[in-house]
């Protein structure tokens, strides 16, 4: 039964029920607190009755702390979806609670970012993570909540990139990279390797010739043969007590590349188009589809087809 009180800003409403936490509320004049008690106490009684207070007194700020703490540190790209989760962060939506954001909102901050000039594909990707903050506060947090990011319509991804080295930039590259970038850059074009996944790569894992990654981007190990000149890179780096290769983290050598093609004026470049002119050039060494599935570790063919992009002039030697 609710119980009503007469306070001097108008009546209070207090509802105990075994098997629910209390609940009150205040109301203008006693018959609104009336129908509202009718309508909670009915609920309880057939089980229908949703308790949804934490939902409307938690903030998205708050839930992406806790997403942060409780599920980034296990997910492979955790530095990245870290970098992610604390963008969200900065959002005017962050500052909701988070069983107040409706897919209209989702909606206006997807077309905002858009209009701002941002790709589908970085847009799609925050989406992402936002959904999946969502999925977690519903099935391991126990909000009663609906994923409105489930509900609206995601940016068409992008056309996939076909940059590859063009004359004279590799050696461009190379001569004025430093000791370790430079490195770098011969074991992603040689072995087709991710950024993460050449960072990882300790000299324990290298037994003559063949690098085994034991955990990849896509959850299998994986063994990756080394041409002499990956193995001549990898010997120009400074043995270091813990076997790894690298002295900093994979987004300071992303960042040195950034500035090296600045300054040599090389246009359109990123680090991970390596990986696309290396799959590319093990196919123009005559090495067929399968073969080359398995040094680069894509599951399927598709994704395959995506990173392989052969020069005109080079196909056109074929022909004869």
């Amino acid at each position: 039964m609710a119980t009503y009180i007469q306070r001097k800003n108008g009546w209070l409403v207090q509802i105990r029920r075994k098997g629910h936490a209390s609940i009150s509320r205040t109301f203008n004049t006693k018959g609104e607190g009336e129908r509202w008690a009718l309508v909670i106490e009915s609920g309880m009684g057939v089980g229908t009755y949703i308790d949804n207070r934490e939902t409307l007194t938690t903030t998205l700020f708050e839930c992406l702390c806790r997403y942060a703490v409780e599920i980034i540190p296990f997910k492979k790209g955790a530095e990245r979806d870290l970098g992610r989760c604390k963008f969200w962060q900065r959002e005017a939506l962050a500052k909701k609670a988070i069983g107040t954001i409706k897919q209209t909102d989702v909606a206006l901050w997807r077309d905002a970012r858009i209009a701002s000039g941002l790709s589908g594909s970085t847009v799609k990707k925050d989406l992402a993570l936002l959904s999946h903050v969502f999925t977690i506060a519903i099935k391991e947090w126990g909000f009663p909540l609906t994923n409105p990011v489930s509900l609206i319509r995601k940016p068409k991804a992008d056309a996939g990139r076909d940059r590859r080295l063009y004359d004279g930039e590799e050696d461009a590259l190379l001569k004025a990279a430093n000791l370790e970038l430079k490195a770098l850059i011969i074991l992603a074009i040689e072995t087709a390797m991710r950024r993460g996944e050449i960072y990882i790569l300790k000299r324990s894992w290298i037994n003559g010739r063949v690098a085994h990654l034991p955990d990849t981007k896509n959850g299998s190990s994986r063994s990756v043969p080394l041409s002499k000149r990956a193995l001549e890179a990898i010997s120009t780096l400074p043995l270091r007590l813990d076997g790894s290769l690298w002295e900093f983290k994979p987004n300071c050598y992303t960042k040195q590349f950034g500035r090296l093609c600045d300054s040599l004026q090389i246009n359109d470049l990123v680090f991970h188009d390596l990986r696309h002119e290396a799959t590319s050039r093990l196919f123009e060494k005559g090495l067929d589809v399968m073969q080359v599935k398995s040094i680069t570790g894509h599951k399927s063919m598709q994704m395959l087809a995506r990173y392989t992009h052969f020069k005109a002039d080079e196909l056109a030697k074929l022909l004869g």
